[in-house]
Order: C-alpha cells, then sequence, then structure tokens
C-alpha cells in the first residue's frame, strides 16, 4: 500500500495535469494493487500457459541484471496478473513534412507517444489528432518502466510471450531505470533495445550455450530486424510528402516477398505499415546509434556509459 501512495505522490508532485494523469495514475495503483507475489502464483495448482517457468526464472534474470549493471531495484518483485495491455499508446505524424508529432511532458520531456490507461480514451485522442489532419495510430502496450521512481509490477502479459521476447523486454525496461535522459525519446528507446539484446544473447548463452535453440532463435530475430531497417532507411532515401502513400505501398509488397528467418520478421512483413509506425519504428532502432563502440570504450560499465552519453551527444540533459 504504501507504494501505492508513493504513486499517487509523485503524479500529484508533477503539477498542473489533466484528467489523463489521474487515469494513468489510478490504472498504476489499480495494478500494484491487486498484483501478486511469484512465490504465491507458483503455490497454485493451474497457471496460464509459460507462466509457471518464467516465474521460476524471474529473480535468476533479475540478478543478471544486477550483477550487469543494470538498476533492477525494487523492480518485478510483485506480478501484475491483469493480462490485458497495461496501457495505450497515441502515435501521430505530420504526412506535411513526415515528422512525427511530440508531447511535452513534465519530468521526462518531450516524446512521441501519450500513453492511456483506457483504450476509448487513446481513440478519443487519436482522432483530435486525425481532425488536424494528422496521421495518427493506436498501439497496446505490454510493459513499463517507472525509470527508478518506484518499484513496478511486472505485466502478466509478459509472463505469457516467448522467452525471447520476454527476456528482452524485460531487460529493456530495466535499462530505462539505469538510464534515461528527459526529452531523449530516440536515444532512451534505441540504447534500451541494444542493450536488451545483448543482455538477452548474453543470458541464453550462459543458460544453454552457444548452440542453443532459444540463443539461435534470439539471432535470427535480430537478424530479421536489420533487414527490415535496411528496408525502412531505402524507402526513406526516395520518400517525399508526395509520393510517401505509394512508397508504403511499394513497401508492403516488399516486405511480403523478403526471406524471413524468424516468426517475429514474417509477422512484421504482413503488418500495417503506416507513416507513424515507420518514424516509430526508428526511434526504437537499436543501430541508430554507435552503442557498441561506446560500450567497448565505457568497460561495459553503464555509469561510465550515462556520463560518455551526456559528454558525446548535444541535447543530453
Amino acid at each position: 500500500m504504501r507504494n501505492c501512495l508513493g504513486v499517487l505522490l509523485l503524479l500529484v508532485m508533477l503539477g498542473c495535469q489533466t484528467s489523463w494523469i489521474a487515469s494513468n495514475a489510478s490504472g498504476v495503483v489499480s495494478r500494484m494493487a491487486g498484483s501478486r507475489t511469484p512465490s504465491e502464483l507458483l503455490s497454485e495448482d493451474e497457471l496460464p500457459v509459460g507462466w509457471r517457468s518464467a516465474l521460476e526464472e524471474l529473480p535468476l534474470l533479475l540478478n543478471f541484471a544486477k550483477e550487469a549493471g543494470l538498476n533492477v531495484g525494487g523492480a518485478y518483485q510483485r506480478i501484475d496478473v491483469d493480462r490485458d495491455p497495461v496501457s495505450y499508446i497515441v502515435v501521430a505524424a505530420n504526412p506535411r513534412n513526415l515528422e512525427l508529432h511530440h508531447w511535452d511532458f513534465p519530468v521526462v520531456g518531450m516524446a512521441p507517444y501519450k500513453g492511456y490507461r483506457f483504450l476509448e480514451h487513446a481513440e478519443e485522442e487519436k482522432n483530435r489528432l486525425l481532425a488536424e489532419d494528422m496521421i495518427a495510430e493506436v498501439y497496446p502496450v505490454s510493459a513499463f518502466s517507472s525509470l527508478g521512481w518506484f518499484p513496478e509490477t511486472l505485466p502478466g502479459g509478459v509472463l505469457s510471450l516467448p522467452a525471447t521476447q520476454r527476456v528482452r523486454l524485460i531487460f529493456h525496461e530495466l535499462v530505462h531505470r539505469t538510464i534515461f535522459f528527459n526529452g531523449r525519446a530516440d536515444l532512451n528507446e534505441s540504447l534500451a533495445n541494444y542493450f536488451g539484446n545483448l543482455l538477452a544473447r548474453r543470458w541464453f548463452e550462459e543458460a544453454e550455450g552457444k548452440k542453443g535453440s532459444h540463443l539461435l532463435l534470439l539471432d535470427r530475430e535480430i537478424q530479421d530486424e536489420e533487414t527490415l531497417r535496411e528496408h525502412l532507411y531505402q524507402l526513406q532515401k526516395s520518400w517525399s510528402p508526395q509520393t510517401v502513400t505509394e512508397e508504403l505501398a511499394a513497401l508492403s509488397l516488399t516486405l511480403e516477398q523478403e526471406s524471413w528467418m524468424s516468426q517475429m520478421g514474417q509477422q512484421n512483413s504482413v503488418r500495417k505499415w503506416t507513416l507513424p509506425t515507420i518514424l516509430m519504428w526508428q526511434v526504437y532502432d537499436a543501430g541508430a546509434w554507435p552503442w557498441q563502440e561506446l560500450w567497448q570504450e565505457c568497460d561495459q560499465d553503464f555509469q561510465v556509459l550515462r556520463w560518455r552519453i551526456r559528454q558525446n551527444f548535444p541535447g543530453t540533459p
């Protein structure tokens, strides 16, 4: 209960807010209040498919993250048993300049997405943006990070994900807890994806060896992401506000004909690729920044990495 009060206090301290903050605050508090410990869940005879093995693995995964230098704190000591999406985000792009729309928030600064607890509220924001001649989409969110402000629960839906996706996602969110720069979603999300991939490879290699099935699958997923990345960047070299509709249609045909190595790659090949989807994918692009070189230069120390990012990249607060 003390954690729930802390969340409310934090959100109240953010200053002049709308019902958007109140809605999201109540959602976080409600999920925390209804959460359960892994041991409580493991004592049950029946659990959703995949939960038991994921729950048994969770403390080992968190300890691995801590030893790697991530700020685990009290994160994921309890499980949010609600398997619905944690929230819904609205993403919008301006077709006149092919750029993402940004919202300005207290504490975290500018961001190219806005979250809502309820789908209908997200749809209302989407419709408002459509009325302003934006292209807007709504996406479900499976996990979140408090950036270290409070010990967040692990959403139950994460436990149902395939192992490679679950491990990558948990590491991704813990990276946000460790390094975060206000108003730099492009840097934050790319950083979290790169180290989510890196730590997941280490995790599966230590657990199963270099020829383990999960490591093989993970490498295929990462390779498919690199293939997709090349297609998306080739698209951006040629598109313009006048040709973007035709370019997107051509992209869909190209992706359907590509040879993909993983189920994730196959799913990406048939998804609906819109202007906001492509621009947001690039926000999360693990290869958009020279993380590998920086990581080696920093002797694989997250504290040094944070300092180097501030020094090397103008605009990081």
